[in-house]
């Protein structure tokens, strides 16, 4: 199932999985509290997908990283994807899975001219294969640093 991610714009594209044909919409006239929502392409194909409402700015980027799960001490390397003050989305380059509320300690360094090396806590809010979405457990810490590189 496509989740689809809604900033400010209110605009997305989503991608038919047959024949991989991309359609924009507009999601101003769904409903906020509508979990699955269904669609069908050009092609005939029925599918299901979900929208997540993107509160906080998220800028992409290529980060390397790494990560413990906290509560057995397993380490692995990734590439943070994805920024924003409230949580980062990373692919987990492991073979050791990572599992929806698992708490992490994440590692990165920015790309900024300080090189500010970033290390929170984490709690997994989502995972699709090997691509993981999280939440910043505490928020404040590196806010001045954080804050100054996702400026747009």
């Amino acid at each position: 199932m496509q989740k689809l991610y809604i900033d400010k714009s209110k605009k997305t594209t989503i991608t038919c999985p047959r024949c991989l044909f991309e359609r924009n919409i507009d999601v101003t006239k769904i409903k906020h509290d509508q979990k699955i929502l269904k669609g069908r392409c050009r092609c005939g194909k029925a599918y299901e997908f979900t929208i997540v409402y993107i509160k906080k700015h998220r800028k992409d980027v290529e980060l390397l990283g790494e990560y413990i799960i906290q509560e057995k001490g397993v380490k692995g390397d990734i590439i943070i994807r994805d920024l924003s003050m409230s949580g980062i989305r990373f692919e987990n380059l492991s073979l050791y899975q990572i599992s929806k509320d698992d708490t992490l300690e994440v590692k990165f360094q920015l790309d900024n001219p300080k090189r500010s090396e970033i290390k929170k806590s984490v709690k997994v809010i989502w995972v699709e294969d090997q691509n993981i979405g999280a939440n910043f457990i505490e928020t404040q810490s590196y806010k001045a640093d954080l804050g100054f590189y996702l400026n747009p």
